[in-house]
């Protein structure tokens, strides 16, 4: 869910108080993707569609498999885990709606699913050929440069989004195959080449357009509080190893005391760790435990940020 990247501890610096001390934490934190899709802990599926045309086809499937590959490394899921299907176009469906999306999260069982609408192509240029620096063979001895344009349609419906709407992306580019010859093939010889050689280049579009769905990560500080007493300071040095069930161990423990002060930092301390952990609806809950304890001076700008993440 989140890297930790550091922890000051610097309690040994600070003068003994009776009260409640507070300790900044240093994390970087993972953030909806620059598409605004909020990925995150849920499990993803693309579906990319058919038709007559093999080199279309064959370059979607590419794109599937390369805009997988990448959520995979992302999202830490493992490989294989972003499910790719594939579905035959048929005239007169509309797979942009609500109902077509949602029939497609119930088959794969995800819950965000991705649509790839079939591909546009439009007219191929071809350059060359070009004497090669090296070849294994006469036959790739020269190489020509293909270029054809693209649009690409995709549809993402989000089952956790509150809003329940589906999101259209779209996109134009140019797909650059490399043909391999003997320097002898005509036109369309050297063009039948650069349909079949889309592969790639389908791998390389489905990583590029992914990019805008990978996390993005922002630095941001965080409070916990502590008294200068050994089990507090143990609770702080599990959460500086990374440790947030473990110091939550302790806090709970902590919670045995009739100080109300102390009852409300240990609260206050395990909603921070709950919300570290990904779990925001039990951050909330013992937040507000905290609040009805003893409210804490910097509880309203945890609040927000549980919130914001709800």
């Amino acid at each position: 869910m989140k890297r930790i990247l550091y922890m000051a501890f610097t309690a040994c610096l600070l003068a003994v108080s009776c009260g409640p001390v507070k300790h900044a934490v240093h994390v970087e934190m993972r953030h909806p993707s620059k598409s605004g899709v909020e990925l995150a802990g849920k499990n993803i599926s693309i579906v990319y569609l058919e038709n007559d045309s093999q080199p279309s086809s064959q370059f979607s499937g590419a794109f599937a498999d390369g805009f997988a590959y990448t959520l995979e490394n992302d999202y830490g899921t493992g490989e294989g885990s972003v499910g790719v299907y594939r579905m035959r176009h048929t005239g007169g469906s509309d797979y942009s709606s609500k109902d077509s999306l949602f029939n497609l999260l119930m088959e794969t069982g995800a819950d965000v699913v991705f649509l790839l609408d079939t591909m546009k192509f439009g007219a191929m240029s071809v350059t060359g050929p070009s004497r090669t620096a090296a070849s294994a063979s006469v036959d790739s001895s020269y190489v020509s440069s293909a270029a054809v344009p693209y649009s690409m349609t995709l549809h993402c419906f989000d089952a956790m989004d509150k809003t329940e709407t589906v999101k259209t992306f779209t996109g134009t580019a140019a797909a650059r195959p490399k043909v391999y010859s003997d320097g002898n093939d005509d036109k369309d010889t050297a063009q039948a080449k650069a349909w079949k050689a889309l592969g790639p280049e389908g791998w390389e579009a489905g990583v590029k357009v992914a990019s805008s769905f990978k996390s993005q990560w922002k630095h941001e500080q965080y409070s916990i509080v502590y008294f200068e007493t050994g089990r507090w300071y143990d609770a702080i040095l599990l959460a500086e190893s990374y440790d947030w069930k473990g110091a939550m161990d302790i806090w709970i423990q902590l919670l045995e005391t009739n100080d109300p002060m102390k009852r409300s930092c240990a609260q206050f301390d395990i909603s921070v760790a709950c919300y570290m952990l990904g779990d925001y609806a039990l951050a909330k809950e013992w937040l507000d435990l905290s609040d009805k304890t003893n409210k804490l001076p910097i509880s309203d700008a945890m609040r927000k940020r549980i919130e914001a993440r709800m």
